[in-house]
């Protein structure tokens, strides 16, 4: 099995087209761009139809093997792309086991799947795949980490013809995180916009920022600097999104989190109530990878916050969050409002 990342799908297509392909985990974008490339490599070598079946208890697999075995009559090779689910029961194993032994010169299969576990590849309609093709192309298809997503952001920029500075890289990172579709459509903007084909940290925060949908990472920034008339604005906006108040209770805390990392004592404290020491700030935005771009928010926050409001803000959570679980109502996003006065005062 040859595993690759959806950057170099487009080289393993140029040497060679597989009969099977597998697109494994959930990120909308990377799936999708990793279909169109196989099934644009295909037409060029005569493939004339795509087929997507939804596989689960209710698929009506004679209806499927009947259109493996004939030729339709406006088309004559095919493209199958099977979403299979999570649990994989025997009976289903059994039924792509079958499947597979179908494969002739005008199919292609892509079967795509949440996750990959070593479980799955010992089944038999695995093995069965690979005895069709031995160097069958798995393609990581899982949203890259936050560790990961700076090099995949500074290759897509490459790859696009753009040269990017290192801030720029960092500000699309945290913009987008978890959302890579809607970095593509922030790079393919800022590639129409500038010519000159150059991103820096100026030009990627004017199109961040005037982005018609708030994020919860916009939302953080603004508590983070104490500016809490934009950070009610930013919740409003996302309360009128439709946004899940869980979401930003979690992302909240993380940063919290952080904070209280960044501010680890070197010596015994007199009082909970002192601020936040920034003796040694600096080299903890080192030991935590801090991105130097939200360096200032976070010693903005340190110049306002202390202990004994961190401890009593994530408590506060904490109880919200629960709230939330039992009973969800407005009134959470007017506690949230408050949380986000507490936090900039």
């Amino acid at each position: 099995m040859n595993r690759i990342f959806p950057e170099q799908l487009s080289h393993s297509l140029n040497s060679s087209l597989a009969s099977i392909y597998y697109l494994v985990g959930q990120d909308p974008l990377l799936l999708s761009e990793s279909q169109d490339a196989i099934f644009r490599k295909a037409t060029e070598q005569g493939f004339d139809e795509k087929l997507n079946i939804q596989i689960d208890t209710n698929t009506d697999w004679q209806v499927l093997f009947e259109r493996c075995q004939s030729i339709g009559l406006f088309f004559k090779r095919q493209v199958i792309n099977l979403l299979l689910p999570e649990n994989l029961t025997a009976p289903l194993q059994a039924k792509l086991a079958e499947l597979i032994a179908l494969l002739n010169p005008d199919l292609l299969f892509i079967f795509q799947l949440p996750k990959f576990p070593k479980t799955t590849e010992k089944q038999a309609w695995v093995k069965k795949s690979q005895e069709f093709e031995p160097h069958l192309p798995l393609v990581n298809c899982q949203t890259p980490s936050t560790e990961q997503l700076p090099r995949w952001v500074a290759q897509r920029i490459r790859n696009m013809g753009l040269t990017a500075d290192q801030d720029a890289i960092q500000l699309l990172c945290y913009s987008h995180e978890n959302n890579l579709i809607g970095l593509k459509q922030s790079l393919d903007l800022l590639a129409l916009l500038h010519g000159d084909k150059k991103l820096t940290f100026t030009r990627v925060q004017k199109v961040v920022e005037q982005s018609s949908v708030f994020t919860p990472f916009q939302w953080i920034d603004a508590l983070l600097e104490g500016k809490f008339t934009r950070a009610k604005r930013i919740l409003n906006g996302l309360q009128n999104e439709d946004i899940q108040p869980i979401i930003l209770l979690r992302t909240l805390q993380r940063e919290l989190i952080v904070l209280l990392e960044l501010s680890k004592p070197q010596q015994r404290l007199e009082s909970l109530h002192q601020a936040l020491p920034m003796a040694q700030l600096r080299e903890n935005f080192d030991r935590l990878k801090i991105w130097q771009n939200r360096r200032t928010f976070y010693t903005t926050a340190f110049q306002r916050l202390t202990y004994a409001k961190l401890y009593h803000i994530i408590q506060q959570l904490a109880e919200l969050e629960h709230a939330t679980k039992l009973d969800f109502s407005a009134d959470i996003w007017q506690q949230l409002d408050d949380i986000s006065a507490m936090i900039c005062r």
